[in-house]
């Protein structure tokens, strides 16, 4: 397929996106996390940060400790996933980009233990800067002195090009040619001493995202590929326009998982194989797994990611009839020790630790005491322009017995869910597709109930 072929596809695709209407909030808050995943993750990991999928994600949720990792590798997939949650909140509109707004951008993804380094943190280069290519050549980046007038010149043709846009001109151009354009000259300037790949590709992506694009990031898979396009360019003079189009393909996977998103078709395709290989394996050495503490962590990450927070999808729906919604994480019954959203403050150094005693849920040490029961307890008030309707409870646990865990989900302290599972075994999708749907049913019942 050809680049203009590729762009005629995304453009089908979107206008088929519009054609369904709005979409609603758990279609939204689905697409943007499973955005936000793959960016962070996938853009991140190129640069040489070494968190797995999972601790991403941990570092997204911001209730759960990272062990055995770098300090730097945590603080800079957080300000990573701040950068883009506000740009996924922002979506389309106008944008002017700005030397100030990149130097912004970089001083929020990157983290430096080294005094020395600080200072070059949302700077241009004083130094220059190189790579060795797929063939094993010398490339030399746009020399420092030359950075100020190289990026002015490249924000003042992008810019232009995105008004042009704005203004619906004849001889506007495509927003994935503005992008690309820019990504590539961005990539040659190499305007900072690091960082210049994630910043590239964020300011690319919210290009992208302000003329109503979606996102793209490269998977592993595909990295060898991105990166000798690019080098051919730089050093060879390649052809551009087979780079634009190899990109185009990855905008046209967003677009197309939006779509399938908006149609009720799994958009978690890669993940779940990931899952399903990691459930044989377990299988596969059910005698190893009893009760310990690695296996209630293991298997508190499944649930707090692949249940709950499904779980809290549903409930989040009903929040604007209520005057109060709230929700309190217990181990033992005993409410966490810190707030779940701080544990990565910027604010509270986070310590990096090799040891296992360290690995902790929701502030409560698993190896300095038994963990029997983790819950997630969340109270709704309030029901408006009602007078004194009692307060809907909704309790999600998890209880630990020496070969076995079960789980149970009640509305007002009447059960509506449980099951039994092996140390070997996680619920399949259509146990957590009946619990989110009795969950929102009974939600209803209730409130209709008090009307």
């Amino acid at each position: 397929m050809s680049y203009k072929k590729t762009k005629d596809t995304i453009d089908a695709i979107k206008a088929k996106i519009v054609d369904f209407g709005e979409l609603t909030i758990e279609q939204k808050k689905k697409i943007n996390y499973k955005f936000r995943l793959e960016w962070n993750f996938n853009s991140n990991s190129m640069e040489g940060n070494t968190l797995t999928i999972e601790e991403t994600r941990s570092v997204m949720v911001g209730n759960l400790t990272v062990n055995d990792k770098p300090l730097k590798d945590v603080l800079e997939m957080q300000g990573h996933d701040k950068v883009i949650s506000e740009i996924l909140r922002i979506g389309k509109r106008e944008l002017r980009l700005s030397e100030k707004r990149i130097c912004k951008i970089h001083k929020a993804i990157m983290y430096e233990d080294d005094e020395t380094k600080k200072d070059k943190i949302g700077r241009w280069k004083l130094e220059p800067n190189m790579i060795y290519n797929h063939k094993g050549e010398r490339y030399d980046f746009v020399a420092p002195e030359d950075v100020p007038s190289k990026i002015h010149a490249l924000l003042n043709k992008t810019n232009a090009s995105i008004d042009l846009i704005h203004a619906n001109k004849k001889n506007a151009p495509h927003p994935i040619d503005v992008a690309m354009e820019f990504h590539l000259e961005y990539l040659d300037i190499h305007p900072f001493y690091d960082g210049n790949g994630r910043t590239a590709r964020i300011l690319t992506n919210l290009i992208l995202i302000s003329l109503g694009y979606n996102p793209f990031w490269i998977n592993e898979k595909d990295r060898k590929i991105y990166y000798n396009y690019i080098s051919d360019i730089q050093g060879y003079g390649g052809n551009k326009e087979l780079f634009f189009e190899y990109c185009a393909g990855l905008v046209e996977r967003s677009e197309q998982l939006v779509l399938n998103a908006i149609q009720n078709i799994d958009i978690e395709e890669e993940d779940d194989l990931h899952k399903e290989i990691s459930l044989l394996k377990r299988q596969l050495e059910g005698e190893k797994f009893t009760k310990s503490p690695k296996n209630i962590y293991n298997i508190f990450q499944f649930i707090n990611k692949d249940i709950w927070e499904p779980l809290s999808i549903v409930i989040s729906q009903f929040d604007d009839l209520f005057s109060k919604n709230e929700t309190k994480y217990l181990v033992n019954n005993k409410n966490e020790t810190y707030p779940v959203k701080s544990i990565f403050s910027m604010l509270s150094p986070v310590e990096k630790s090799t040891k296992p005693k360290e690995v902790q849920i929701f502030g409560h040490n698993l190896y300095e005491k038994d963990v029997s029961k983790i819950e997630w307890k969340h109270t709704k008030d309030g029901l408006k322009n009602l007078k004194n309707t009692n307060p809907y409870k909704i309790n999600f646990s998890i209880s630990f017995e020496a070969k076995n865990y079960s789980l149970k989900l009640f509305i007002n302290y009447l059960e509506i869910w449980a099951n039994n599972y092996a140390y070997n075994e996680f619920p399949d999708k259509e146990s957590i597709e009946k619990m989110k749907k009795e969950l929102g049913r009974k939600l209803i019942e209730n409130i209709k109930s008090n009307i």
